[in-house]
């Protein structure tokens, strides 16, 4: 092991601890030692050759590596990091002079207000739909036939790591489907839209998962993970990401005339207003009225 990263993994303890005394973040967890380490960072003398396709960290030359990209710019760091399914990664951190891109002006006919939901992933204002494809219940019978193969499985023996490795697959291949869609779907909303401005809900997500009967299905459903995603490439084309609060009744609300609902149990779909006798399909609905309120605080004025 080189001495600078040696001196990187003790800078991160510094760094925890100084965050913790000042009342920044909690007491540092440090990892177990039944655990592998799963990654390490280099923070000097690494550089790649595109050409060849190799990365050279420090007493580790020539490694073959399958860049996702090419980049110009000064190496900061590199962090490579080990998979349970034992592939490994280098995320490498890069300091460029490239200027950041001005946000577009906030209008509304170009605004789309995007409701996230479990039957449907994303339901957005102008009543386009995403189906919730639910991949962790597909793999849900395929995963416990294993673990229930790798539960009998005698502790530190050859079968049971490579039964360990089957589980872990499955898992991978779930983390990788939902990441392929998250993509997919922020592309088209931010690459392949006339739209300028995205208003979405700022979800409580840890509170919410805290509900055993729905903590896998959002835990499924990745809605932290797609709102990431939507957010640094709202960024790099320059366009804007309005948020609304969570406590605000984006459901129980008629986007039409303003009147709220005192009640509007899950189970109610779709439901008419008791002032305009509007019917309107309840998630539609949820994500006119969060493009309306974001605009609402965003430009100042009521937009309907």
């Amino acid at each position: 092991m080189n001495s600078q990263s040696l001196l990187s993994g003790l800078l991160h303890v510094y760094n925890a601890f100084g965050n913790f005394f000042k009342g920044r973040a909690k007491f540092p967890k440090f990892k177990s030692k039944k655990i592998p380490q799963r990654s390490y960072q280099c923070p000097q003398h690494c550089n790649v050759d595109f050409e060849k396709g190799l990365l050279n960290l420090p007493k580790l030359k020539g490694i073959r590596a399958v860049f996702s990209r090419q980049f110009d710019g000064k190496i900061k760091t590199v962090t490579i990091s080990k998979t349970a399914t034992g592939k490994y990664y280098a995320s490498i951190l890069v300091e460029t002079n490239l200027t950041k891109v001005i946000p577009s002006t906030i209008e509304a006919n170009k605004t789309i207000g995007i409701d996230l939901g479990l039957n449907h992933l994303l339901i957005q204002s102008d009543g386009q739909k995403i189906e919730n494809p639910r991949y962790l219940r597909q793999s849900q019978k395929r995963l416990a036939v294993q673990q229930k193969i790798f539960a009998r499985k005698k502790k530190e023996s050859k079968n049971y790591q490579r039964q360990k490795l089957n589980v872990a697959r499955i898992h991978e291949k779930v983390r990788l489907q939902r990441l392929d869609l998250n993509h997919k779907l922020t592309h088209h909303l931010i690459c392949e839209n006339q739209a300028t401005t995205y208003a979405v809900e700022d979800l409580g997500i840890k509170n919410m998962v805290k509900n055993s009967k729905l903590a896998k299905s959002i835990s499924d459903v990745a809605w932290g993970q797609f709102l990431t995603l939507l957010e640094y490439k709202a960024q790099w084309y320059g366009k804007n990401i309005l948020k609304i609060g969570r406590f605000m009744p984006s459901s129980k609300t008629c986007s039409n005339c303003g009147y709220k609902m005192e009640k509007l149990p899950l189970s109610v779909r779709s439901w008419e207003c008791p002032s305009c006798q509007l019917v309107r399909d309840r998630d539609i609905n949820a994500s006119l009225n969060i493009r309306n309120f974001a605009l609402a605080d965003a430009l100042g004025l009521s937009v309907v």
